[in-house]
C-alpha cells in the first residue's frame, strides 16, 4: 500500500448512521439484491455498504485516500447527532434551526456520496460550464480556484472531479442556508412501540423522493428514514395527522427493497422475507412509480 494511503474500505453510507438499523447486540441482517439471498451472519456497520478503494485518487501523481480522510472532518459532528437521534431527542430539540442545518448538510453530502449518482454525476460536472462552475463555487470564499482552471480540471482530471462531487456539489447544489420553504414541514415519525416494532429498512439508495430538484431545494415530499424506528419526512404545510396508517409502513418498506442497488439491512430477518415476497405486486417500473406516487400521496 502507498504511504499516501492509510484505508482500503470506503463506506458510501457512514457507519454513524448504519448504526441506528442495529439490534441491542449491534448486528443486522443484509439481504443482496444481486445474489438474491441473506450475506452470512452476523453483518454490522463496518461490514457492507463500503467499495474498495473507492475514495482513492491519483493526486500530483500519487495515489491518495485525501477524501476518505477529509469525510471524517464532517462525520464527527454528524456521529454526535445520530447519537442524538438513536437516543431519542425530541422532535421539537431535533428540528431547530441547527438541527435542520446539519440534517440538510448530511443530506447533502450523503446524496453525491452514492454509487448509483457515480456516472450521473460525472456527466453533470463535464456539462457544467465556466459560469456555472463559478457559480457553484460562489457558496465558500476564497473561491477554490478560478473557474476556467477548474472547468479544466474536471475535464481532463478524474481524481479531481470525484473530489469536486464528494465536496463542492453538496455545497453548491443543495440549499443548505434558507430555513425550511414556509409551503412544507418537517417532521419525525416514530414508532408507537419500537420495542415491538423497529423494522424500517435501509438500503443503499436511503431517500424517497419525487424529483432530484425538489431534493435538492428542499421543495418537495421526501422520507428519509433516521434509524430503524425514526422517519424523517418533509411534506407540505396542512392539518392532516402525523403518522401513517400501517400500510404506508410497509409500502415504504417495498419502496426502499425495491430501488436497492444491491444491499438491503434490516433488524428483523422476517420482516424483510415478508417485504420481498410482496415487492413482487410492484416489481415492474410502472408499478414501482404507482408505489413511489402512493406513497408521497400519503404524506399530504
Amino acid at each position: 500500500m502507498s504511504r499516501h494511503i492509510t484505508s482500503v474500505d470506503h463506506h458510501y453510507l457512514p457507519q454513524y448512521y448504519l448504526k441506528g438499523f442495529c439490534r441491542a447486540d449491534g448486528t443486522f441482517d443484509v439481504y443482496d439484491k444481486r445474489y438474491g439471498k441473506f450475506k452470512k451472519a452476523p453483518q454490522s456497520p463496518a461490514t457492507v455498504f463500503f467499495e474498495r478503494q473507492r475514495n482513492t485518487i491519483k493526486f500530483r501523481g500519487q495515489r491518495t485516500d485525501m477524501i476518505e480522510k477529509m469525510y471524517s472532518g464532517p462525520e464527527g459532528g454528524f456521529a454526535q447527532l445520530f447519537d442524538l437521534i438513536r437516543n431519542g431527542i425530541s422532535s421539537d430539540h431535533l428540528l431547530n434551526s441547527e438541527g435542520v442545518r446539519l440534517l440538510k448538510l448530511h443530506i447533502a453530502i450523503q446524496f453525491w456520496r452514492l454509487p448509483r449518482l457515480d456516472e450521473f454525476a460525472d456527466d453533470y460536472l463535464r456539462a457544467r460550464t465556466p459560469a456555472q462552475l463559478e457559480h457553484l463555487c460562489s457558496v465558500c470564499k476564497p473561491q477554490l480556484l478560478p473557474s476556467q482552471k477548474i472547468f479544466e480540471l474536471i475535464q481532463s482530471d478524474a481524481g479531481f472531479r470525484h473530489y469536486f462531487r464528494s465536496f463542492w456539489l453538496p455545497l453548491g447544489t443543495f440549499d443548505l442556508n434558507r430555513p425550511i420553504p414556509d409551503k412544507m414541514e418537517w417532521l419525525i415519525l416514530d414508532v408507537e412501540r419500537s420495542a415491538e416494532w423497529s423494522n424500517h429498512l435501509c438500503c443503499d439508495v436511503p431517500f424517497i423522493f419525487s424529483s432530484p430538484e425538489d431534493l435538492l431545494q428542499f421543495s418537495g415530499p421526501f422520507i428519509f428514514p433516521l434509524t430503524n424506528s425514526r422517519l424523517l419526512v418533509s411534506r407540505r404545510r396542512s392539518n392532516a395527522t402525523s403518522s401513517f396508517e400501517p400500510a404506508v409502513s410497509t409500502k415504504i418498506s417495498i419502496l426502499s427493497y425495491l430501488q436497492a442497488m444491491q444491499y438491503v439491512v434490516t433488524s428483523n430477518r422476517a420482516y424483510l422475507e415478508k417485504i420481498i415476497e410482496l415487492s413482487d405486486l410492484y416489481i415492474s417500473a410502472s408499478g414501482m412509480n404507482r408505489l413511489q406516487s402512493e406513497v408521497l400521496a400519503s404524506l399530504e
